[in-house]
Formats: C-alpha cells, sequence, structure tokens
C-alpha cells in the first residue's frame, strides 16, 4: 500500500501510534457508542490537518477488530487502548489484517503518488465491506483522507454508506469536512478533533525520536503551531517560524492592508526560498481556510463552501506546482489575494 507523500518523516505511522494525547472526548464517545450498542456505520472524524485525526481512525479499528464483541469490551473499558503488542495491533501496524481496508491515494501508471483517490479504489473498497468477515467479527474502512475522493469516487463510497453491510465500519478522516458531498455529510455521525494545545504538542514532539531542539524552540514553534504536530515540526526548520508569522500577519491582515503584508513576505522569501519555506507558507493558508470553513460550517454560513473550494483549489496548484517546478512565489501571491478577496 502506497505511503501517502506528506506523510511527516519524523513521525510514526498513525497505524502505528498508540499513545493518545488530546481527543478525550472523541474517545468517550465511541465508548459510549459502544457501551449502548449504538454504533454508527459510519463515522465523519474532522477537524484540521496534523491534530491526529488518522492515528485516532486506527485506534478504533484496533479496538473493534480486537475480537468478535467489542460491545461487550466496550462495557469494562475505560479507554480504547490496545497494547502494541497484542496482535491485532501487530497486524495492523504490519498493514496485513484481513479485517481492515484503508482507502488513500495511491500509485498512479507513472509511479507518483495521484493527486485524488480514484473510483476504482473506491470500489475495491466497498467490494471488501461486502464480503464475509475473515474473523468472524466487524469489518472496518478507514478513508484517509476523505477530502482526496474524486466525484466518482465519493459516489461509489455512498452507495455503500447508504445500504452499509451488517457488522461493518466505516471511518472517513477529513480536514475539511464542507468539501464532501452533502449526501455523504448526512449519512455520517460527525465525530470533530479538536485541535491540540501547546502543552500537549509539545509533550508529543519532545517524546519523538531524532529530534535535537532546544525545550524553548519546540515551544515557541507549538505556540504558533495551530494545534498541528505536522505544522509544529516544519516551523521547526530553519526560518520558518519567521515565515509562519509573516504569512500569518497577511492572512488576518484588515481590508485594504493585505497587499503591503504580502508583499513584505515576498520580499522575505526573495528568489532562493527553499521549498520548506513554500511548504510553510501554504500550510499557513491551509490552516487559516480550513479553520474558516469548518467554523462557518458549524454556523450554517453559506461562506463556509466558498473558503472549502478555495482551499480545493489552491492546493491543486500548489501540486501542479510541485510537478512542474512553477513559479511558487507568484502563486503565493495570487493565493493571498484570493483569500483577502473572499472576505472572511
Amino acid at each position: 500500500m502506497a505511503e501517502p507523500k506528506d506523510r511527516t518523516d519524523n513521525l510514526p505511522h498513525p497505524r502505528e501510534r498508540y499513545r493518545l494525547v488530546g481527543h478525550e472526548r472523541a474517545e468517550l464517545a465511541m465508548l459510549e457508542a459502544l457501551r449502548s450498542h449504538r454504533l454508527a456505520h459510519a463515522w465523519l472524524i474532522g477537524g484540521p490537518e496534523g491534530i491526529g485525526k488518522a492515528s485516532f481512525a486506527y485506534r478504533v479499528a484496533r479496538f473493534v477488530l480486537d475480537g468478535r464483541d467489542p460491545f461487550a469490551r466496550a462495557e469494562g473499558a475505560s479507554s480504547l487502548n490496545i497494547a502494541p503488542d497484542a496482535p491485532v495491533a501487530r497486524r495492523i501496524a504490519a498493514a496485513a489484517h484481513p479485517d481492515l481496508f484503508v482507502l488513500e491515494r495511491t500509485l498512479g501508471t507513472s509511479g507518483k503518488l495521484r493527486t485524488e483517490i480514484t473510483v476504482d479504489d473506491a470500489r475495491r473498497a466497498t467490494s471488501f465491506l461486502q464480503t464475509t468477515s475473515g474473523e468472524g467479527g466487524y469489518k472496518v474502512l478507514i478513508v484517509d483522507v476523505a477530502d482526496e475522493l474524486n466525484r466518482n469516487a465519493a459516489n461509489a463510497l455512498l452507495k455503500i454508506i447508504e445500504e452499509p453491510p451488517g457488522r461493518s465500519l466505516a471511518l472517513l478522516v477529513a480536514h475539511v469536512p464542507a468539501r464532501l458531498p452533502a449526501t455523504i455529510l448526512s449519512r455520517c455521525r460527525r465525530l470533530r478533533l479538536e485541535p491540540l494545545t501547546p502543552a500537549q504538542i509539545v509533550e508529543i514532539v519532545s517524546d519523538l525520536p531524532g529530534i535535537d531542539a532546544t525545550g524553548p524552540v519546540i515551544a515557541e514553534a507549538a505556540a504558533l503551531a495551530e494545534g498541528s504536530v505536522k505544522r509544529a515540526l516544519m516551523l521547526m526548520e530553519e526560518r520558518a517560524v519567521e515565515f509562519a508569522r509573516l504569512a500569518r500577519d497577511v492572512l488576518e491582515a484588515p481590508p485594504g492592508a493585505w497587499r503591503t503584508a504580502a508583499l513584505k513576505l515576498a520580499g522575505k522569501l526573495g528568489a532562493r526560498a527553499g521549498e520548506a519555506s513554500y511548504d510553510i507558507i501554504f500550510d499557513a493558508i491551509f490552516d487559516w481556510l480550513q479553520e474558516r470553513a469548518n467554523r462557518l460550517a458549524v454556523a450554517a454560513d453559506a461562506r463556509a463552501e466558498g473558503a472549502a473550494r478555495l482551499w480545493t483549489e489552491i492546493e491543486m496548484r500548489k501540486r501542479e506546482a510541485d510537478t512542474y517546478n512553477l513559479d511558487k512565489r507568484a502563486l503565493v501571491l495570487t493565493s493571498l489575494k484570493e483569500v483577502a478577496e473572499l472576505a472572511l
């Protein structure tokens, strides 16, 4: 199974993460659903990128697949934790559990990772759920991430969500749920994971192997990371904090003032800015649009759709710029201008 290219090198894969930091409310909601025998067949796990949504989905999968009756085990459980050396945990960590399917972007004919989840992969996922469990219990599907489903793939997945087989569980991870079709949103139980606190990010990052940054550097990155471990790790790179601050200044600038702030950022980038610098800036843009889209969606504000659409458009342009080595400095300025014009 192909590994998404945007996984952070310092972090273990989500299927290999066992310790839960934060998200206690989400875990309690899942446990209560199991204890009451009211486990929805499809869950939408939403929240900003880099806060542990996929790790939480794998945590749920381990619990549900550990034996044939997760409902009985939930009655006496205080958490969803499964020991790393448990057989179910070892098989999931090795991507070898027969009753777990992970729907994600796969390699194309060129050998490169596709930019979206295709309908053929979605159909394989739905066929998987329709087969009999190899171990007599549940079958679990994780979609990581649902934002990347193309239209046909989303329609194929919708069919299995509308008419789910017995003892099947679909866990859809989404950075911006507002980007998904309303038909899918209406058929999933929503579970929002909140951004991590700076203290929680410091705790997670400090415990990672290969981290040689000092405590103050980690703390500063955590304070600017907006709840994302992935973003904190990127901010710890050289000059990243400065670029993050400048990007935030543009995004938060009052109407009419964004251009001055944007030109200051462009001047700092210069002609020799590295890929990490641009990644930091685009991450700031994506995080800002995600936060606005999610907040507006909760308030049933129609502007949520516009924020989600712009997020998608900018993301596609950045991928094209990465592929064809296009001018990212110009793309940064264009993207910031479009965000300002959206007036969120």
